[in-house]
């Protein structure tokens, strides 16, 4: 103990000793300039001594850079939020939750000694080269470690204000995250405190002369070995049991264990650059960067390969059609539905696995008539866990809405992280690729864990296409899971069906996996359909690009478009085309919308409607800025137009669902007439919790989303829609 809160040995080189006699008190505290003190103008002292200033605090910059991003995470990205927000809707759930909160609270006192102490040791070290003690600052060798050791509490205390300002006043978690807000104010009080009377404690330390590793003195090394030591267990567990060790710690804890080992490791390279007199960290970043040529680790997984034959979206529906004449009577109306469901993390995936799930638990004739899903980001996810759920042998045992919950409401986030921190974070300066350290290869066994654990089977370890070959149902609904190419630009379709001429400038997931000498045919997605629904998920850094044997690569589907309504689209009129050319008037074609952003307006065929009362607890939906606007412009444009061809992409497809178009001749009086509307949209908005984007769902946002599949009011009409869809669907059988 006494050596912890100890100072650190004074100096690696000689330190100059001249003070000058009538420099002015005042500086002497702040810059120490003798240069500055005694020449030029009052501008240019202020200039040398901010120049001296950095100098001296430049070693201990990781715990600047560290707070800097903790900053910037927590009190400015949503998803930073959204993790102390967990901690918060843990505690109103129940008090099992205190061992977690525990941790995390202990994780951000190691944060808080790792910055300090860093800094401490650091500040107190003279380097080759270094100016003299005339030029540096005794209130900064003081103040500024201590400062830098309360910042990480005082940033998480802030983002837990933040938080806590987005609920609604009755929600049990605003109390809690106020009371951790509380909480780390004290204890950045406290900890201050404790550093100010730790001398009177334990007292004075002697000085002496550092020239080598060994002289830095045994607590310092014995700190840094523990730190260097926890990183390498971390390290070895994060990649030996990617998932529930991860999940067992929870996304704050990972963060801040983070925080610390980056302190711990980046200051020993400061040090040993420092005394060296050798640029260790630069060259550590040449050799990232070169390394990068041939390190890419997150090849897309693979799965043995299977015979099969795609049939294309006419070759399908033809299927479907004679399925309905049979099992509907020849000759009725057969509503055919086509679901577009656009991304948001979770917050998509469970909104559309509850929204199709809903349909499906009061009506299980929906399945047999919802004819294909075209889905982005989360609602692939969704769309992928509702035909998996189908896919059960006895799916009315059930009930599809709960299952999604117990499947969706796990922490995904977690192990994501872990692997993107540690592993993930050493290959970057590997030269070879490491598979296994593959942060999007966590994610997806995360949510093959989550289905092991519910359902009991291995069902989204095992390959795609097993859902079309081993399922009992007559029918199994059609899967477009739409990625965006990182070198051109297009969609790429990861499909059961073939992805032919009907899509325009659509690349076929299935031919860039396998042989070309199979032809469209023969090829498809043999990878885990957790694989697949991640092939359209792949969304900013959290998870990477995946990359194809051709060396190309696919990230999320939301940079095309948000909506998937372009590929609805062209499944909708390829269907429509093909029942005009056979002059099949028995289909009556159905589109179903499913929008996750609660602040984002509906998106309708015609001219806006009047303007409706805001969702409660909304920001503006359009991402703009003033500040350096020539140059943020484009980039504002490139974030916006991806919203933008979104809503054009479901206006379109609204358009072509108009009940009349000026193009038609008028339906002969004997016509099957819709007895519904042939487009319909389920919303979401913000109610008493915040609704979350990432990989991880709580249960109050659960709840909140699951409440509002049965909620009609100025702002949702969603079970209206869930009425309109019902009312077309022949009844259950009984």
């Amino acid at each position: 103990m006494r050596g912890l809160f100890s100072h650190a040995p004074r100096s690696i080189g000689s330190r100059d000793q001249t003070q000058t006699a009538n420099e002015p008190p005042h500086l002497q505290a702040i810059f120490m300039n003798t240069e500055a003190n005694q020449h030029g103008t009052w501008i240019q002292r202020i200039w040398w001594g901010i120049r001296d200033l950095y100098h001296q605090l430049k070693p201990c910059r990781f715990s600047f850079l560290v707070a800097l991003v903790g900053c910037l995470v927590f009190l400015c990205v949503a998803q930073g939020t959204e993790i102390l927000r967990t901690v918060g809707e843990g505690m109103a759930g129940g008090q099992w939750y205190w061992p977690r909160v525990f941790g995390f609270f202990a994780a951000l006192i190691l944060w808080a000694l790792s910055s300090w102490y860093a800094a401490r040791v650091l500040l107190y070290l003279v380097f080759p080269g270094a100016s003299g003690a005339q030029s540096r600052s005794k209130a900064a060798e003081k103040h500024v470690p201590r400062l830098l050791g309360i910042a990480p509490i005082l940033i998480v205390g802030c983002g837990f204000f933040v938080a806590a300002c987005s609920y609604d006043r009755t929600a049990p978690a605003k109390f809690w995250l106020g009371l951790f807000a509380g909480l780390c104010a004290v204890l950045a009080i406290a900890f201050y405190i404790l550093l100010i009377l730790r001398r009177k404690w334990i007292g004075a330390v002697p000085q002496e002369q550092v020239k080598h590793v060994t002289q830095l003195g045994r607590t310092t090394i014995a700190a840094v070995s523990m730190m260097l030591l926890v990183s390498l267990l971390l390290f070895i567990v994060f990649a030996a049991a990617p998932v529930p060790v991860p999940q067992w710690l929870g996304m704050g804890t990972i963060l801040f264990l983070a925080a610390a080992s980056w302190i711990s490791f980046g200051s020993l390279l400061v040090y040993f650059g420092g005394r060296w007199q050798f640029p260790v960290i630069t060259i550590f970043i040449l050799l990232a960067l070169l390394f990068s040529f041939w390190n890419d680790n997150h090849v897309i997984r693979v799965a043995p390969p299977q015979e099969v034959s795609r049939a294309s979206i006419i070759q399908s529906f033809e299927t479907w059609y004679g399925l309905a004449e049979k099992n509907d009577g020849a000759g009725t109306l057969h509503p055919l539905f086509v679901v577009a469901t656009e991304g948001g993390g979770i917050r998509a995936a469970y909104w559309t696995a509850t929204v199709l799930g809903g349909i499906q638990d009061a009506n299980p004739n929906f399945a047999p008539h919802l004819f294909a899903i075209s889905g982005v980001s989360g609602g692939s996810l969704g769309a992928a866990v509702f035909d998996a759920l189908l896919a059960e042998p006895n799916p009315g045992s059930f009930s599809f809405k709960d299952k999604a919950y117990d499947i969706l409401g796990q922490d995904f986030l977690s192990p994501a992280l872990a692997s993107m921190l540690y592993p993930d974070l050493v290959q970057r300066f590997l030269p070879f690729p490491i598979p296994y350290f593959d942060r999007g290869r966590a994610l997806e066994m995360g949510w093959e864990k989550a289905w092991r654990d519910t359902m009991g089977n291995n069902r989204f370890a095992d390959s795609f296409v097993d859902l079309w070959k081993t399922s009992s149902r007559e029918w199994m609904p059609t899967l477009f899971l739409n990625g965006t190419s990182v070198e051109r630009g297009n969609r790429i379709i990861t499909s059961n069906l073939r992805v032919t001429d009907s899509f325009f400038d659509a690349d076929d997931a299935a031919m860039k996996l396998t042989s070309q000498r199979l032809g469209a045919t023969g090829a498809a997605c043999h990878m885990p359909l957790s694989t697949a629904a991640h092939m359209s998920a792949r969304f900013t850094f959290v998870s990477p690009a995946g990359r194809f044997p051709d060396g190309t690569h696919i990230v999320d589907g939301g940079y095309f478009e948000n909506s998937a309504a372009t590929t609805a689209y062209e499944v909708v009129t390829r269907i429509k085309e093909w029942c005009v050319v056979k002059n099949i008037r028995n289909v009556d074609v159905k589109v179903i919308m499913i929008s996750n952003n609660p602040r984002k307006p509906p998106s309708v065929p015609a001219k806006p409607p009047p303007e409706q009362a805001r969702p409660k607890l909304t920001k503006p939906v359009t991402v703009s800025g003033r500040f350096m606007s020539e140059l943020t412009a484009p980039l504002y444009t490139l974030l916006n137009t991806r919203d933008a061809r979104g809503t054009y992409a479901q206006r379109a497809i609204g358009h072509e669902q108009r009940p009349i178009k000026a193009s038609e001749a008028p339906r002969e009086k004997n016509s099957p007439e819709p007895r519904t509307k042939d487009i319909v949209y389920f919303n979401l908005r913000d109610m008493q919790v915040p609704l979350p984007l990432g990989w991880m769902l709580s249960a109050a946002a659960a709840r909140t989303i699951r409440e509002q599949i049965n909620q009609d009011d100025e702002v949702v009409q969603n079970q209206s829609a869930m009425n309109e869809v019902l009312k077309i669907l022949p009844p259950p059988a009984r």
